[in-house]
């Protein structure tokens, strides 16, 4: 059931915004007005709403916005090209959420002023000009952070907008150092934290964003039963979409059961161990997707590719100074060297290489909010792995983890050590949380020993998908994360599990963790290659 009134307030939205909005960056958009309401016309805000992937967004104008739906509309279309998936609530308080929706909606517009450097022309003047006659509130602080973080000549003496813009911008203050929501999220956190030790008050019911140009930023959270009774559209629409199915819950909305573990972690500023600081648990995801077939030419490709690595697996032939048969690429390399005049290898017999013992494979998934983007190909990806490894004989298993805080780490099995990968009911991602990457670490190194004990192995290998970007909800010291993981993968090389990662773009953090040479960079056309290379750093 259409909205009451839509057709005769169609009318009101001017007709050049449904061109600008595809202009900008083509997408689908429905551009509706906002129906009639008792809020004031100075509290409306323009409202976002994402659907899915399959539909088109929805863009919800007041229909008083007769000389700043330009201004409205172009922000709406820097949240659709450059904003992230929707975050849950959990884990921040009013006062982050507000500063969370003002850092991404400058982090949106400065992206999108980088593309189209006129549209600063059209925001700016919605934003305060002097910050001298603007007060000392919470609510005050954010219109002058929005108009800093907008305009770099912008000159406000508040100790802390200037701690804001140092964390917004780099050293130069003028390159974006915030990119990703992600980042946005921590920073919020963080920041928020000062207004807390600020004792500034702060009202969520009341808060309205400043720009009136900019919209009210629901929907940048994820909607569970918490958010809804905040949002202010459903008060304005009527119950048209109460029939449409639910979308899929979020890994962070499902019920987690009792802890399987409990893990110390590593203090950097303390240099020891927290005992029993991180709580672990284990449950499935639900099997929406089937595995693609073991004939595939991917999988057909990734296991050509590890057979040419054969010293991963223990074959071949190694070379001795004696012996009974030569080794034929010795016997050219000795003829070499002596045609170049240098001193020649004698080892030119073969040698049987010893077979290397039964080695497993846990192929552990980042499945955080900042994986969001690359989740999909991830999935793909690892079931095509899993295959590869049981056609060439490997014993594997596949997780997925995320975090809640270090109350809520959560481990999700996608195929335990002793399934085929016939049987296996694939699920299906669904980005969530954060990464704690060292006490997920620690549980691999417990599902390792399971493995190893239950199959009789003589090692395993954790080969960790992840973009490397640290960060909980409950951590604000940038390098404590860092800290933990090193001292995690000391941990789980005395027990003789080896970790290589596969990641897009190795992060700063984890080569200096891991090692450049355990950081594998998976681009999409050769990650076939970067799984041979790393399973062969993994068998050692």
């Amino acid at each position: 059931m259409a909205p009451p009134n839509r057709v005769p307030t169609e009318p009101a939205l001017p007709p050049a915004a449904r061109w600008l909005l595809r202009l900008l960056w083509p997408a689908d958009w429905t551009l509706l007005p906002l129906p009639p309401s008792d809020v004031p016309e100075a509290d409306q805000r323009p409202v976002i709403r994402w659907p899915g992937a399959e539909a088109p967004a929805t863009l919800y104008l007041p229909p008083t916005a007769t000389t700043d739906w330009v201004a409205m509309v172009a922000h709406a279309a820097a949240h659709r090209r450059f904003g992230g998936p929707p975050q849950p609530r959990k884990g921040l308080k009013p006062v982050q959420q507000a500063l969370l929706g003002v850092l991404e909606d400058a982090r949106v517009e400065w992206l999108a002023a980088a593309e189209w450097p006129g549209l600063r022309a059209w925001w700016r003047p919605h934003h305060p000009q002097d910050p001298a006659l603007q007060g000392q509130g919470f609510d005050d602080l954010l219109a002058r952070l929005s108009a800093a973080l907008l305009d770099p000549a912008w000159a406000d003496p508040h100790p802390w907008i200037a701690r804001v813009r140092q964390v917004f911008f780099e050293r130069d203050g003028r390159t974006l150092a915030l990119r990703t929501p992600q980042a946005v999220r921590e920073a919020a956190s963080r920041l928020g934290h000062d207004i807390g030790q600020m004792r500034l008050p702060f009202n969520a019911r009341t808060y309205r964003v400043h720009a009136r140009y900019r919209d009210d930023n629901h929907h940048l959270w994820l909607p569970s039963e918490e958010d809804r009774e905040a949002l202010t559209l459903p008060d304005l629409l009527d119950s048209s979409e109460a029939d449409a199915p639910p979308p899929p819950p979020s890994p962070a909305q499902w019920q987690l059961g009792e802890p399987v573990a409990r893990y110390p972690e590593w203090d950097l500023r303390l240099g020891r161990y927290r005992p029993d600081w991180v709580t672990v648990y284990e449950h499935h995801w639900p099997s929406l997707a089937d595995a693609p077939g073991p004939d595939s030419a991917t999988v057909r490709q990734l296991v050509h590719q590890a057979r040419r690595r054969r010293h991963a697996f223990g074959r071949g032939h190694q070379r001795d100074v004696a012996g009974d048969d030569l080794h034929p690429q010795a016997v050219i390399d000795h003829a070499v060297a002596r045609r170049a005049r240098l001193p020649p290898d004698p080892r030119v017999w073969r040698r049987p290489a010893p077979r290397r013992e039964a080695q497993g494979v846990l192929l552990l998934v980042d499945a955080s909010v900042s994986t969001a983007a690359e989740l999909r190909a991830w999935q793909q990806q690892v079931q095509q792995a899993a295959w590869a490894l049981q056609r060439l004989g490997q014993t594997s298993a596949v997780w997925a983890f995320g975090s809640d805080g270090r109350h809520r780490v959560r481990l999700q099995r996608l195929k335990d050590w002793d399934e085929r990968c016939e049987s296996v009911p694939w699920g299906c991602l669904q980005p969530g949380g954060s990464t704690r990457l060292g006490a997920a670490l620690r549980h691999a190194a417990h599902l390792c020993a399971q493995g190893m004990r239950a199959h009789a192995l003589a090692g395993c290998t954790v080969l960790l998908l992840t973009d490397g970007e640290l960060h909980d909800i409950d951590v604000h010291h940038s390098g404590h994360l860092e800290a933990d993981l090193q001292q995690a993968l000391r941990e789980l090389h005395g027990r003789g599990i080896r970790v290589q990662a596969l990641v897009p773009v190795p992060s700063l953090p984890l080569r200096r963790a891991l090692g450049a040479a355990a950081c594998h960079r998976m681009a999409p056309g050769v990650w076939g290659a970067a799984l041979a290379r790393a399973l062969s750093a993994g068998a050692g």
